[in-house]
């Protein structure tokens, strides 16, 4: 019997191995750079003035204005993104879960924004709000809601609205799928007996449907926060940071102290205290996870 299991435990060390020795690598060799070049003041300019001063990076994140904007930023960013597209994913998928069988394929059309690229996502947008020829302004004027057209792009406060309201439109779909699927696990009996009771519409949707979806709003919200942390290529797109930083996030900060400022010891850490934030974003997620199922 031990002879049969230690067979099986070189099997599996056989086949997982190589690809978890690899995986290992790729994750651990950026991680071990950036926490080495975090404590080095390390600037592409000056190759030759590389040097060991972890002091020196840690001073200058204590009296950077421009991190904690960026900080305030993502958190501005990433709470309306996600609140905006659970809501809106919810009353999709519970007005499509209404419908007959014959508007199956209406699923599919608004499945479309969130499989195109962030990228695209963004260049569609930037013309969408651009101050000259965007729909937007075009239709607010039409509506009689503003005089003249707005610089949407150019504004701090336009800014950050348009960028939300862009990855809003690119996840909500991922919000509505995954609360379709919860819709389609509800017992039947249990909206019979709030229906027999005489429950109104809301009452049902309280204190039945919602307890059944509350474990999927969870998990998915915590998923989409992880993941707009790290959200780059909408922004950048749109607005590139701006104007000015007022919608510099935190990973846009990142890539401006690296590859338009060259300084890679400082960009490092920046890095090195945004993997901390989201390691305790993860260890949440993992928490919720295992207390929900």
């Amino acid at each position: 019997m031990n002879t049969k299991k230690n067979q099986t435990r070189r099997l599996v060390v056989l086949l997982l191995g190589p690809s978890l020795l690899f995986i290992a690598i790729i994750m651990l060799y950026p991680l071990v750079s950036s926490i080495y070049l975090a404590l080095h003041n390390y600037q592409l300019t000056r190759p030759q003035e590389i040097r060991l001063d972890p002091l020196r990076n840690l001073m200058k994140l204590k009296t950077d204005s421009t991190f904690f904007i960026s900080l305030w930023n993502t958190v501005i960013f990433t709470f309306f993104t996600v609140v905006i597209g659970a809501v809106l994913g919810m009353i999709f998928a519970l007005v499509l879960d209404q419908l007959s069988s014959g508007f199956s394929k209406l699923r599919g059309v608004i499945l479309m924004p969130w499989v195109i690229p962030g990228i695209v996502v963004g260049y569609l947008f930037m013309y969408i709000f651009d101050v000259n020829v965007g729909i937007v302004n075009f239709f607010l004027q039409s509506l009689g809601i503003i005089k003249d057209y707005l610089p949407w792009l150019m504004r701090g406060n336009l800014a950050m609205a348009a960028v939300i309201i862009a990855n809003v439109w690119n996840q909500t779909p991922f919000y509505m799928l995954m609360f379709t699927a919860g819709l389609k696990g509800i017992p039947q009996d249990a909206e019979e007996a709030a229906y027999a009771e005489g429950a109104s519409r809301w009452q049902e949707f309280w204190y039945v449907t919602f307890p059944y979806l509350k474990g999927i709003a969870v998990i998915t919200s915590l998923l989409q926060i992880i993941r707009n942390f790290n959200n780059f290529p909408v922004i950048y797109t749109m607005t590139g940071g701006g104007p000015v930083y007022s919608t510099t996030t935190s990973v846009l900060y990142i890539y401006k102290v690296a590859f338009e400022q060259f300084n890679m010891g400082y960009a490092s850490l920046i890095g090195v205290i945004w993997v901390v934030v989201l390691l305790i974003l993860s260890v949440i997620y993992i928490r919720v996870l295992n207390k929900e199922f």
